[in-house]
């Protein structure tokens, strides 16, 4: 894959290239509030199963459940992306009616240049096999980090059903409040932090012709800005490119449109102001009238 797609509007264009900067937008604040809870769901569902079902592990199975049960997902900024131009779901959900524009940029550029800045360029994950199996595979890494129970699991099996039932009180007391909670805490801490990195990544099985990647990046102290919602402001961080930007635009777009062969010369007007010279220019070939 050359090329990734950004579907924005008019006023999005000019932002962009007048900025030569993206805008990610704070994963709690993105258009589907459902798709944050995504993998958190997940990891209920998996933390749960292992507190319900695994006798032995129930006090690892506690600890992840309850901690899982407040982690909020507030500081990642995701701006997202396609591997498809001129897609007709795109124009429909990302641009307004008729105004709608597709940014084609530079993959391997992208991925160089953002991951010297510390942030990441993903492809999302769909469908609930796919997000259990990596939520499994996080869960068994923090169980491995996790401190070790004092007996092992052959011997729990041989206990009666009074010594197990003490076993689970005092592992859990010794995990939270005793000697133990320190290593435990850390694992639990780790296993938040790699779930709150996925989550953004996950998304629900009917989004799988979007073919979407996405830039997810971390706020440093000052850097995050603010645009108006609806009806609340969405915190924002600029992912400048500044003179890179030349190099990471590769062509614009125009969809469908009532003045289409119009609105090309104006892009490309706009991007010779902006000495982006080198920039394909070219039309949606879909017959699609949404104005």
């Amino acid at each position: 894959m050359d090329t990734v797609y950004h579907y924005t509007s008019l006023n999005g264009f000019l932002g962009i290239i007048g900025s030569r900067s993206l805008w990610a937008t704070n994963a709690a604040y993105l258009n589907d509030a459902a798709e944050i809870t995504h993998a958190l769901d997940f990891a209920n569902r998996v933390t749960g199963s292992i507190y319900m079902h695994d006798d032995y592990l129930a006090a690892f199975g506690w600890v992840t459940r309850h901690a899982l049960s407040d982690l909020e997902i507030k500081d990642l900024y995701v701006t997202s992306f396609s591997e498809a131009p001129d897609l007709l779901s795109q124009w429909r959900g990302y641009c307004p009616p008729g105004a709608g524009l597709c940014l084609g940029f530079d993959f391997e550029f992208f991925n160089d240049y953002f991951r010297q800045e510390g942030h990441r360029l993903e492809k999302c994950l769909y469908g609930d096999a796919n997000g259990i199996d990596d939520i499994e595979k996080l869960v068994a890494q923090c169980l491995e980090k996790f401190p070790k129970f004092l007996i092992t699991r052959e011997e729990f099996d041989n206990l009666d059903s009074e010594a197990s039932s003490r076993f689970a009180i005092d592992s859990l007391k010794r995990v939270t409040e005793g000697a133990a909670k320190q290593h435990a805490d850390a694992a639990i801490s780790w296993l938040c932090s790699e779930i709150a990195e996925l989550a953004p990544r996950l998304k629900n099985i009917g989004f799988h012709e979007e073919a979407e990647w996405r830039i997810i990046a971390k706020a440093s102290t000052g850097q995050t800005k603010f645009r108006t919602g609806s009806s609340y402001l969405i915190p924002y961080l600029p992912l400048e490119l500044g003179t890179a930007f030349g190099k990471a635009l590769r062509e614009v777009i125009i969809g469908p449109n009532p003045n289409q062969r119009r609105c090309a010369d104006s892009i490309k007007i706009a991007l010779a102001r902006h000495n982006l010279n080198e920039v394909i220019v070219r039309c949606s070939s879909l017959p699609f009238n949404n104005w």
